[in-house]
């Protein structure tokens, strides 16, 4: 399955919180799990693992009731937060175009049985399984988001940030910025005492659909990390990185 699947799957993707309580079969975990070595980082240099993991071994409050999860581990670097989100939101829209039902976590995490990669951190779970319900939203209508005009400062219609804007976040908050400025957009997330780490996964969820969006459209986008140079500072936010689209 390439990029344009999951570029389809944005518009259609929703959070499942309701699984049928048998196992996925073997053949499509299999699937799933090769799938995982396929996943295209946003920021290569950063390690990373991700773990499918039975629900009797995932503890932790709010967990749904999802028969299996994936544990994204990852090096602690600058900008891992957002890489880990960019990279399990490619896995979110291939479950939900295999007919497979998802639902990211916050809170719960694996046991302390499930010893985690060396030198990597557990960083956030995606639940996984056969849906109760239908997985899939029939038009864009049924999404509850933000216009555009809250999100960035851009006038008018863009569909790489309408893409953007249809992504899930942690408690539906839509923490994400965006800046057009001389072909550069500048990403920035909201700032919380309590949804910091959220704010920046979810961030880098809304840059996978962002990404998915340019490739489906024939450009290539280009990950800048300006530092503190030349960043328009933004009330209430912080500054994630930059991207420009050729």
């Amino acid at each position: 399955m390439g990029e344009e699947e999951l570029y389809q799957a944005i518009f259609k993707r929703k959070s499942v919180r309701n699984y049928e309580k048998v196992q996925l079969d073997a053949v499509t975990l299999l699937e799933i799990d090769a799938f995982l070595k396929t996943i295209t980082p946003m920021m290569p240099g950063i390690q990373t693992e991700i773990r499918i993991i039975d629900s009797s071994k995932v503890k932790g409050m709010f967990k749904v009731d999802a028969p299996h999860f994936l544990a994204f581990f990852s090096e602690e670097r600058e900008g891992h937060l957002t890489n880990a989100g960019f990279m399990l939101q490619q896995v979110d829209l291939h479950l939900s175009s295999l007919g497979i039902g998802s639902c990211w976590q916050g809170g719960p995490k694996p046991a302390k049985e499930v010893v985690g990669p060396p030198g990597l951190e557990f960083i956030i779970a995606l639940a996984f399984g056969k849906p109760a319900q239908g997985h899939q939203r029939s038009d864009t209508s049924e999404f509850k988001r933000d216009p555009l005009a809250k999100i960035t400062s851009f006038q008018g219609s863009d569909p790489y940030l309408e893409a953007a804007r249809l992504a899930p976040s942690a408690m539906n908050n839509q923490p994400w910025y965006f800046i057009k400025n001389d072909g550069t957009i500048d990403v920035f997330s909201a700032k919380s005492l309590m949804l910091d780490k959220m704010n920046h996964i979810s961030s880098g969820i809304a840059l996978c659909h962002l990404w998915l969006a340019a490739l489906h459209d024939g450009k290539k986008i280009e990950f800048i990390n300006k530092g503190n140079a030349d960043i328009r500072s933004l009330k209430g936010y912080s500054y994630v990185i930059s991207l420009t689209m050729v």
